[in-house]
Order: C-alpha cells, then sequence, then structure tokens
C-alpha cells in the first residue's frame, strides 16, 4: 500500500499549494521560464509542431479509442469481461476526478488568465490525465492478455505519456505541478486495476 499512500500524500500536498498559492509554485513558475527560454532559443522549427502532435495524444478521441478496442480485443480473446470493466472504470475515474477537481481548484494556466466560476482551470492536468489513465489501462489490458508483450509495451507507453506532459509544458499549456498531479493521480488508479480488478483473473 505504500505506492499509492505516497502518490496521494504527493497530490494532497501539490492540491493545498495550489489552493493557498504556497511557495511550491515557485518551481512552476522557475519551471516555466526556464523551459520557455529553451523554446525561444530553439533553433528547430519542427521541435513546436512535433510537441503539438504529441499532445493531441491527450485527447480521448485518440487515447480513448485506443483503450476502447484494447479492451474489445482482450475480451474477445479471453472470453471474460474484465478488461472491459477495467476500461468503464478507468474512464470514470478519469472523469470523475479531473473534471470536478478542474472546476473546484479553477487554477489559470501559464498565461495567466482568470478561469471563470463553473469553467474548467488547469489543475489537474486533463490532457496529462487522459492519455496517461487510458494509454496505461490499455497498456495493462493487453499485456495481461499478452504477457510477452510486458518488455515492449509498459517502457513505450511509459515513454508516450511522459512526453505528453513534457510537450505540454513546453507549449506553455500546463504548469509542471498539473502534469504531476495528473501523474500521481493516474499511477493511483492503474495501481487500483491492476491489484483489484485485472489480478484476479489468469487469463488476463
Amino acid at each position: 500500500m505504500w505506492f499509492p499512500t505516497v502518490l496521494l500524500t504527493i497530490l494532497a500536498v501539490l492540491t493545498e499549494q495550489v489552493l493557498t498559492n504556497g511557495p511550491l509554485l515557485a518551481v512552476d513558475r522557475w519551471t516555466r521560464d526556464t523551459v520557455q527560454g529553451w523554446v525561444a532559443a530553439d533553433p528547430w522549427s519542427w521541435t513546436n509542431s512535433l510537441a503539438e502532435y504529441w499532445t493531441d495524444l491527450g485527447l480521448a478521441t485518440y487515447s480513448g479509442t485506443v483503450l476502447a478496442l484494447t479492451a474489445l480485443t482482450a475480451t474477445t480473446r479471453t472470453r471474460s469481461w474484465r478488461p472491459l470493466s477495467a476500461a468503464l472504470l478507468a474512464a470514470l475515474a478519469l472523469f470523475g476526478t479531473v473534471i470536478p477537481g478542474k472546476i473546484l481548484i479553477g487554477r489559470p494556466g501559464p498565461e495567466g488568465a482568470p478561469v471563470a466560476s463553473g469553467d474548467w482551470g488547469w489543475f489537474p492536468s486533463g490532457h496529462t490525465a487522459t492519455a496517461s489513465i487510458c494509454l496505461g489501462t490499455a497498456a495493462l489490458i493487453l499485456c495481461r492478455a499478452w504477457p510477452g508483450l510486458r518488455r515492449v509495451i509498459y517502457p513505450l507507453t511509459a515513454f508516450l505519456c511522459t512526453g505528453v506532459g513534457a510537450c505540454l509544458i513546453w507549449r506553455d499549456y500546463h504548469w509542471l505541478w498539473d502534469v504531476v498531479a495528473s501523474g500521481c493521480l493516474t499511477g493511483i488508479v492503474l495501481w487500483c486495476l491492476s491489484r483489484w480488478i485485472l489480478r484476479t483473473d489468469p487469463s488476463v
């Protein structure tokens, strides 16, 4: 239980810091200034385009589709409803936590535009959470159905999801702690799915 406990603690600390405008937000500002300095000095025009395309993995139309297709494929292969159940629970966890958090916390983004009452704020990062929870759940389902793929699928998924967060910061769409908070939330969701939903079915 130490793993989700540590992640939940980090998430709680970051949320408190955002709500109270605490001293840890100085790290956000320093990170933004540093990264945007790199962006301004970047000699390659294709870098921003690549980062923009990479952030698209955080859209439900992409990562959600991957999760749905993976769950359907694994369900057909294993003749078990657990992959579809895991995908559904992952989606419920995503939309049941990230969207309310964005509305209730209402953090302005790096560009400083105020968040109107009832609008979505920037904390936690929705793109990061969507990509990481959907693709992470898809990886769990896929590798339980085809265990031989673990050495490829798990590192690839981690690389893609980390890239989404990094590119969101590069494009100045999110603060660092927005991304880290979503990473903690993702870790908790995937830990629960792996331990309580998928673990008990040896065919998945």
